[in-house]
């Protein structure tokens, strides 16, 4: 039997899921970057697109999913020449590359009012910020990148409106998706339908590769916010002969506050959805599924479930707060995290690499 079928034989799969959150992103990415050096100490030139035989994301967990399984360009490739992209087999970011990308472009895609007010006001009516920002830092990163040009096995979570019903954007083996049929999405078009959070960006419109839809997307995280369980029922279908699944959950801080009778009783339609409360209703149900996510992994036999996040006290829980003074809080929430889950990380360094 040739390597390429061992490969999709073996008994115990490694997965890693990523929350949405934002801007909040920032702290998976950063957490990823510490087990990146890590598993460097034990095995050079060895990434995490190969650490891991899955990769999920949800809205900014896509940005880090895709980000780490897109590959360079071949060396000989010129990017500016008419032939058709030719890839290598290295990834195109790192980890750490990618926390500093929240750093340095975060304010690029939410960028600060001064009246923020207003802000909330429009937000009312409109979508908060114009998604050509978002979209422009994409193309930039990736290019003519697309989803099946992935390094390895990757999912990515939308919903698709038109055909009103979750759409899985997904990198499988040839094996599968030739039998399938999987749309082929460009990775900045995934990233942008996974991440088209209602209130904050319009949806997106979108053609597949090959020019089938329109698929109308918008953010996965209303009904997978944590994309845990959408990975290891996927792991299951690469790897049905697997005994064993590996799964490192990432969340990017937990945000949804508590309330008493008294604060809700009156509340109506608007004190739900409003904005300036952190949208109540969706933060109830981001929270809600990942916690059901957490609770039936967390006891699956077939499952070692790692579940790392943090509480945001001291910092803006909002998605969208770039200001160089949140981001400052938020890598420390990081490094909290960090210190926090050493052990944890020095063992998986060494089961992954």
């Amino acid at each position: 039997m040739n390597n390429y079928m061992n490969r999709y034989l073996k008994r115990e799969v490694n997965i890693l899921s990523i929350d949405g959150g934002g801007i909040r992103g920032i702290i998976p990415a950063l957490l990823l970057a510490e087990l990146e050096k890590k598993i460097a100490l034990r095995r050079k030139n060895y990434p995490l697109c190969r650490a891991f035989d899955l990769l999920a994301g949800t809205s900014t967990g896509s940005i880090i999913a895709l980000g780490l399984t897109a590959p360079e360009f071949a060396p000989d490739y010129d990017p500016d020449s008419q032939e058709p992209p030719r890839y290598s087999k290295q990834p195109l970011f790192t980890a750490s590359e990618l926390a500093q990308t929240y750093i340095d472009r975060g304010i690029e895609i939410f960028p600060r009012w001064i009246f923020n007010q207003l802000k909330t006001v429009r937000q009312a009516f409109t979508e908060k910020y114009n998604s050509g920002r978002f979209y422009t830092v994409l193309d930039s990163m990736l290019g003519p990148r697309t989803v099946q040009d992935a390094l390895t096995n990757v999912l990515v979570t939308s919903y698709d409106l038109a055909s009103a019903r979750p759409l899985i954007i997904k990198k499988r083996p040839p094996r599968l998706a030739q039998k399938i049929d999987d749309p082929n999405f460009y990775m900045r078009d995934a990233i942008m339908g996974s991440s088209a959070a209602p209130t904050f960006f319009e949806p997106i419109q979108v053609e597949t590769v090959d020019g089938q839809g329109p698929h109308v997307l918008i953010d996965g995280s209303i009904f997978a916010n944590n994309p845990a369980m959408c990975a290891f029922i996927e792991a299951q279908k690469i790897y049905p002969r697997a005994k064993h699944f590996r799964i490192l959950s990432l969340g990017t801080g937990t945000r949804t506050p508590s309330y008493t009778y008294q604060q809700v009783i009156k509340w109506g339609m608007v004190e739900w959805m409003l904005p300036s409360k952190g949208v109540p209703l969706a933060s109830m149900m981001n929270n809600g599924q990942s916690e059901c996510v957490n609770y039936q992994l967390q006891y699956h036999p077939r499952v070692s479930y790692n579940r790392l996040n943090i509480p945001l006290e001291g910092c803006d829980r909002s998605m969208d707060n770039a200001s160089p003074e949140n981001l400052e809080c938020l890598q420390e929430k990081a490094e909290q995290l960090i210190e926090t889950y050493q052990p944890l990380l020095d063992r998986l360094a060494h089961e992954l690499s």
